[in-house]
């Protein structure tokens, strides 16, 4: 609508215009000359044409385009020329009007004279006619290109109609293919939801499958466990019908006995007078023959005690006997100035040797230092000799005594083995190596391991511990820990938590009334658990013994008639800074030496043996019975049992030697001497700590040592 005014405008207008001016003017050259008129009527001519020139103005001030300006400055000159001429033709109306109707002459004049303007002034209506049809020229040129745009635009349009149309059909076609598509998509779609349907089916069959298998394990399981329960139950059943089969049977006889008394009695009162007689007459020669029954059972008895006593008087014919039978043994001789020290050793700072030529020193943290080899043995004894001058020790008199110093040691809360609930597993664990562990060697359940300038063996005590249980189990813990359980047929638990290095944190045996008795404890390494292993005896100075050498260690040998229980039951020879864990007191010699030891020397093995006979076995009689007397009074008690070798061998092949015999020395005390086994820890040492200072063959230094270390792995308080 916008553009059909402007063209309006620019155009259709000034045309109409021009025709409108340019009539009168060839009216007034071709019409006659007549009257003047009245001068109303040339003023409405006047009026009109200068109506159409201002609408004009107006027209083409409304107007837009490129061809305003030019047209605006041409319909201007039109204008000038065109009012030049009316104040032209007024001047002479009012002329004539002034001169009035008198002279026709004069209008004649005038006459002429309008033709001659009206002559002069045609080349001016040439002229104008030719810029209009200039004008118009340019005003068809404009029609002609808008013409031509609106072609352009209906065949745009149409263009685009025919687009839109073939968009259509493309549209319509690719519906079509999407139809088609879409039916063999909805075929894919269903085969690959039957696909789907069929592998769940089978996943769900196979889960089926592997949940009936799981429940097949289970119930196998379940059936193992229900026929041991079942065995157990089944030979309860035995013993209680045999039990019941003998309690039948006594019954039987005391019933028949009763018939036979009854039918006796019939008997007797049936019979006459002399029967009775004859009956009482037997009755008596049965009581005589039953006292002389008794008389022999008497004397068979007395018998049996006089055997026993003659027993008992050979035995202790034996026990007096046996120095002279132990004289044979190899025996070193004796050194007079390693006597005259090692009977007050307190008076020296010096390292204490045993008293006899070629002993060694009489503390394993001494031996230790002299096995350095970063120095020669003179340096390193002179500096731990004048370390030994600044050390004040004080003997405890009790155990109690010697962990004086402890913080809180009156508030110790224990806390039961099995107060945590655990996750059990199927298999025996394997614990993690600490930090700068390399095993070496593996021997059955063994292993030689290297760390630092160190050799030493592991071994896992629990299948020592589990030879006569009924069933042996582990359950997962927090934190990496495992806790082992040993059930044994008495119905007595054996429970021990290790931390994930294998360390013991707490063991304890639990009877059938509750009752729990409590071997190792150290909860602090369960918060703290170290990943390398640090010798707790780098940081204590050299051990000063202050006590005889004789009250520190017992020779079985040379000691017959000590009293064991006294000397096992006796305190650390120094104080003790904390609770020490198992692991630590095997393998710190500076931690060991705080208690006294026994040498079994009675018992001797071969060169690569750990066989002991039973004849050598029964000289740990008197160790054995002074180790269940004190078990007695508390069953909490822990021994140490180590084993050593000689010089003979590798390092590595000694140290499982030496393993193995303090393994069998702990078996021999359970087996033959009932006690029990998780009371006894073993750890075997090689050719570490010698007896005698010598490479060769020695049989004292295979030997077996014990030590009663529970003031060093428990609170003394938990046992009060």
């Amino acid at each position: 609508m916008l553009k059909r005014t402007r063209l309006l405008a620019t155009v259709a207008l000034p045309i109409a215009s021009l025709s409108f001016i340019w009539q009168p003017v060839e009216a007034a050259m071709m019409r006659p000359v007549l009257p003047l008129v009245e001068k109303s009527d040339v003023t409405v001519v006047q009026s009109e044409e200068e109506e159409l020139i201002r609408k004009k103005r107006n027209r083409e001030e409304q107007g837009g385009g490129e061809e305003r300006p030019r047209n605006r400055e041409r319909n201007n000159r039109d204008a000038d020329g065109q009012g030049e001429e009316r104040r032209e033709r007024r001047k002479e109306e009012r002329r004539q009007e002034e001169g009035g109707q008198n002279s026709r002459e004069e209008r004649r004049q005038r006459q002429r004279d309008a033709e001659r303007q009206q002559e002069e002034q045609q080349p001016n209506r040439e002229e104008r006619r030719k810029k209009q049809r200039e004008t118009e020229g340019e005003g068809q040129q404009q029609q002609d290109r808008q013409k031509a745009r609106e072609e352009r635009r209906q065949r745009q349009r149409d263009a685009e109609r025919q687009q839109e149309e073939q968009q259509q059909n493309r549209e319509e076609r690719r519906k079509k293919q999407r139809e088609a598509e879409g039916e063999g998509e909805q075929q894919q779609d269903r085969q690959k939801a039957r696909e789907e349907r069929r592998q769940r089916q089978r996943d769900a069959e196979r889960q089926q499958e592997e949940q009936q298998q799981n429940r097949e394990e289970r119930r196998k399981k379940q059936r193992e466990a229900e026929g041991e329960d079942q065995q157990q139950q089944d030979r309860q059943k035995a013993r209680e019908e045999r039990r019941q089969r003998q309690r039948d049977a006594e019954r039987q006889q005391e019933e028949q006995q009763q018939n036979r008394e009854e039918r006796r009695k019939k008997q007797r009162e049936a019979e006459s007078e002399d029967q009775q007689q004859q009956d009482r007459q037997k009755a008596r020669e049965e009581r005589r023959r039953r006292e002389a029954d008794t008389d022999q059972q008497q004397e068979g008895r007395e018998k049996t005690r006089e055997e026993r006593r003659e027993e008992r008087k050979r035995e202790a014919e034996r026990e007096r006997k046996r120095p002279d039978e132990t004289a044979g043994r190899p025996r070193r001789e004796r050194d007079k100035d390693r006597e005259r020290i090692a009977r007050d050793p307190s008076r020296t700072t010096e390292t204490i040797e045993l008293p006899f030529i070629d002993g060694a020193a009489v503390l394993d943290s001494d031996k230790d230092w002299d096995n350095r080899r970063d120095r020669s043995r003179e340096e390193l004894r002179r500096e731990r000799e004048e370390k030994r001058r600044d050390v004040r020790v004080r003997v405890p008199e009790s155990d109690r005594d010697a962990q004086v110093g402890w913080e809180g040691r009156d508030r110790i809360r224990y806390e039961s083995g099995d107060r945590e609930r655990g996750e059990r597993r199927d298999r025996r664990p394997r614990y993690e190596d600490r930090d700068g562990w390399r095993v070496e060697r593996e021997v059955d359940d063994r292993f030689v391991i290297n760390f630092g300038d160190r050799i030493i063996v592991r071994s896992d005590d629990g299948r020592r511990l589990s030879r006569r249980a009924t069933e042996t189990y582990y359950e997962d813990l927090p934190n990496g820990r495992v806790r082992e359980v040993i059930e044994r047929p008495n119905g007595d638990r054996v429970v021990t938590i290790r931390n994930r290095y294998g360390e013991i944190i707490q063991r304890s045996r639990i009877d059938g009334d509750g009752r729990e008795y409590v071997m190792f404890y150290a909860p602090e390494i369960d918060r703290d658990s170290r990943p390398t292993f640090v010798d707790p005896g780098e940081r204590l100075p050299p051990m000063r013994l202050t006590i005889p050498v004789d009250e520190y260690i017992i020779d079985t040998s040379a000691e017959d008639r000590a009293d064991y229980r006294d000397f096992l039951e006796r305190p650390p020879v120094e104080p003790v800074e904390r609770v020490y864990t198992l692991d630590e007191v095997k393998y710190s010699a500076r931690i060991r030496d705080k208690v006294r030891r026994i040498d079994l020397d009675t018992i001797t093995f071969a060169t690569g043996s750990a066989d002991i006979s039973m004849n050598q076995a029964s000289t740990l009689r008197k160790v054995a019975e002074a180790m269940n007397e004190i078990l007695d009074k508390d069953p909490g008690e822990t021994f140490l049992i180590e084993g050593h070798t000689d010089a003979v061998g590798s390092d590595e092949s000694n140290l499982v030697l030496s393993d193995e015999r303090a393994e069998a020395v702990a078996n021999i005390l359970t087996d033959v001497y009932d006690i029990p086994p998780e009371n006894l820890a073993t750890q075997g040492y090689g050719e570490r700590f010698l007896k005698i200072d010598t490479d060769a063959a020695e049989q004292l230094n295979r030997r077996v040592t014990i030590r009663r270390v529970t003031p060093l792995v428990k609170p003394v308080a938990m046992a009060e």
